[in-house]
């Protein structure tokens, strides 16, 4: 029987998931899928995962060294994997590596918006270090600038799914200290729904997955984050990919309506609260301080 901890986990942090190899296989065999953020964390387990169902997978990231170690553990397992090294923040390097793909694969099936970042700060502190400027260029414009690049293929061959890897906190309510990361996912958010607006009726699907808090490097810096209960990389891969499986435009907790619900319903409610716990950790802060 279920400990009382793991039956709370099950229900809180597990959004709808693909956990049948052979459905994903059905969906993904023989098809190209591109992968950003592949180096670690969920899109790493996002890569592998879809290698292991017959797709072969182009990896996307920064890391040039760790993308070749990724690609090589998915070769000698018997998949297909792909290296381009990216950063989405140059838009001259997005131009170079779209080309570099439509000559060696010139059709996408499936692209995958991993690659994000994170940083938690008060704003008043986050000016000089230009946390916005930095988010949004790895969370909105360099991830939309790919898009944008990628999307007249898609669109000249009538089909293809575009799925964002999103966050629950991507939707209010405005929780201190992230507004740098929750302004660039939520902008993303709104922007890829327009996109996917237009879309309809060409053969291109969007969708959104938003994922409750996953145990990867992006979360280690927090202290809070250290002890919470946290998806692994692969039960979030899980339900990055469901919407290859199931055609749904939006993958995410129950919870999460309710969330969006008291935040239209209790606006001022929720912010007291948020506001108040704010106080409670900058006083803490400065008693540590001392």
């Amino acid at each position: 029987m279920a400990s009382p901890l793991t039956l709370l986990r099950q229900l809180f942090l597990s959004p709808p998931a693909c956990r049948d190899s052979r459905r994903l296989e059905a969906a993904v065999r023989g098809k190209t899928v591109l992968v950003t953020g592949a180096s670690y964390g969920i899109g790493e387990a996002t890569a592998r995962l879809l290698a292991g169902c017959g797709a072969e997978v182009l990896l996307l990231a920064r890391s040039g060294g760790r993308l070749e170690a990724v690609a090589a553990e998915i070769r000698a397992a018997g998949g297909k994997a792909s290296v381009y090294q990216l950063d989405l923040t140059d838009p001259i390097a997005i131009k170079g590596v779209d080309a570099q793909i439509e000559m060696n694969h010139p059709r996408i099936d499936v692209i995958i918006g991993n690659a994000g970042h994170s940083i938690r700060r008060p704003v008043l502190h986050s000016a000089e270090k230009d946390d916005l400027g930095r988010l949004l260029a790895v969370n909105f414009t360099g991830p939309a600038a790919l898009l944008l690049s990628l999307l007249p293929r898609m669109v000249g061959q009538g089909s293809g799914v575009i799925v964002s890897v999103s966050s629950a906190s991507a939707l209010p309510p405005g929780i201190p200290r992230w507004a740098a990361y929750q302004g660039s996912k939520a902008g993303f958010d709104l922007w890829l729904g327009s996109l996917g607006n237009e879309l309809r009726g060409r053969g291109v699907r969007v969708a959104s997955v938003y994922l409750p808090l996953v145990r990867t490097r992006m979360i280690a810096p927090t202290r809070a984050y250290r002890f919470a209960p946290a998806l692994t990389p692969l039960e979030a891969a899980q339900s990055v990919v469901y919407p290859l499986v199931k055609p749904l435009r939006r993958v995410a907790p129950w919870w999460l309506k309710g969330q969006q619900v008291a935040a239209l319903l209790f606006p001022d409610m929720l912010d007291q609260a948020l506001s108040g716990l704010e106080e409670l950790e900058r006083r803490l802060t400065q008693r540590r301080r001392k």
